[in-house]
């Protein structure tokens, strides 16, 4: 069965659009609303990291022998078993950057924490469209 996609399509273009909003000539023109902008892109940046996740857990689920085995497995071994079947672009320490920087989210309203968070952003995304893109791919392989 294919794996419904739309959310996490939908959650890498809003998180896109988080970021070419927040260098558009609107912030330019009126700095005051750079931190709710950073904000958006940062609450973009926590459901598409949680959907990636989501999805390759899913997908791994899917193509496995055993789903049950892949339910099991801790975050770093989920991490290890997609990047060992060509889902990720990148290994397991930026994965670990990644899930520190959506654990520090709830702490935004300090400024430097929110700061380190949006300046990973550019480098997640990449990997949240490599991981879209493959998902996508092995989707039509799918029953």
């Amino acid at each position: 069965m294919k794996l419904d996609l739309s959310p996490l399509e939908n959650a890498v273009a809003q998180l896109e659009d988080g970021l070419v909003q927040y260098d558009s000539h609107i912030v330019r023109e009126f700095p005051q609303i750079r931190n709710q902008m950073r904000a958006g892109a940062i609450q973009a940046f926590e459901f598409t990291y949680e959907l990636s996740v989501g999805m390759i857990k899913r997908y791994l689920e899917q193509v496995s022998a055993n789903p049950s085995e892949i339910e099991e497995l801790s975050f770093r071994d989920l991490i290890r078993r997609a990047w060992q079947q060509g889902l990720l672009r990148s290994e397991l320490d930026s994965w670990m950057r990644h899930r520190a920087n959506r654990g520090t989210t709830s702490h935004t309203y300090n400024d430097e924490r929110a700061e380190r968070v949006f300046r990973g952003i550019p480098e997640f995304l990449e990997e949240a469209r490599y991981v879209l893109g493959e998902l996508q791919a092995r989707n039509e392989r799918l029953d």
